[in-house]
């Protein structure tokens, strides 16, 4: 059981049907080497905590609050995170690379507006409808995600990694993408938003 303003080492959460975690509200908590699996803390808040090395797996996190709480180091596997504001989470200002990394999740609906997570892993993921607009993703690893209707505007892909991604929507004119990689069939994609005619 998670309990406000308490302290959490190498502790491992997994669900139970004796515990719901959903739709709570923990503060002034903090987590470090901890191990989440099968938990489901959907439109949960954590306000005010601190998760330092920790790893989610297989859980769901839809519409998850992070107000006023850093994630340094944090691994997410397979889990379900819809719908979350990854701009109100409290990000290290001098952080080299993305103390962040998604695997194999599912993050529709989600804003990564104005964030600077160079380096970010954000492999083979759903990120269907996710705002990335005026962010630094540079040299992120964006391999086989799927990035249907998400929103690229002012924003640094310099140096990152499109291999096996689709459906993504890149207007070049408006985006940095100096020496990003793509595959060259879907190169041609990043020609959409150009007045120009293809002929084969």
């Amino acid at each position: 059981m998670i309990t406000s303003h308490s302290l959490y080492f190498e502790h491992t959460f997994e669900h139970t049907f004796e515990v719901n975690l959903a739709g709570q509200t923990f503060s002034h908590c903090e987590f470090e080497q901890c191990e989440f699996i099968d938990c489901d803390f959907s439109h949960s808040q954590f306000e005010n905590c601190r998760f330092i090395e920790c790893e989610f797996k297989n859980c769901n996190l839809a519409a998850l609050g992070l107000k006023y709480t850093s994630l340094e180091e944090v691994s997410f596997k397979a889990c379900k995170l819809t719908s979350v504001r990854f701009t109100d989470v409290d990000w290290p200002l001098l952080a080299t690379r993305a103390p962040v990394s998604f695997i194999g999740c599912e993050l529709s609906h989600s804003s990564f507006f104005e964030l600077s997570l160079k380096a970010l892993k954000m492999r083979s993921c759903f990120a269907k409808d996710v705002d990335f607009r005026h962010a630094d993703l540079s040299s992120a690893d964006f391999t086989d995600t799927d990035f249907r209707d998400s929103v690229f505007q002012q924003t640094n892909l310099s140096k990152a990694n499109f291999i096996g991604a689709s459906h993504f929507a890149i207007d070049i004119t408006a985006n940095n993408i100096s020496k990003a990689k793509f595959e060259r069939y879907a190169a041609l994609d990043l020609l959409a938003g150009l007045d120009i005619e293809l002929v084969d």
